[in-house]
């Protein structure tokens, strides 16, 4: 879910998680990273849901989805959504960085 809904905030986690074959990230570290955000995806029952079944289970999913052809456009819609608002709010930002390097 937050790799296709919360596409920023999961390569936060990623890149804070220690490298590795299957990286799993810690619970605590997850909830941290997300409570931070203000994306509304970290506010549906849905992700709350899901943060319990990780906090039980872990990195594991009894029912998996298989991305379908209309599920692969839906999230790929909302990443390109999100990363084109997070863009244009930052500009200033990215111009920054961009000079710098």
């Amino acid at each position: 879910m937050l790799k296709y809904e919360v596409p920023i905030v999961y390569d936060i986690i990623m890149n804070m998680t220690s490298p590795s074959a299957f990286p799993e990230p810690s619970y605590l570290l997850i909830k941290t990273i997300c409570k931070g955000s203000s994306d509304p995806s970290l506010n549906k029952a849905k992700f709350f849901r899901y943060m319990e079944e990780y906090a039980e289970l872990g990195l594991y999913c009894k029912r998996p989805k298989v991305l379908t052809t209309k599920r692969k456009v839906y999230y790929e819609s909302i990443r390109k959504k999100k990363l084109e608002r997070f863009i244009e709010e930052n500009k200033e930002r990215i111009e920054i960085i961009r000079t710098l390097k």
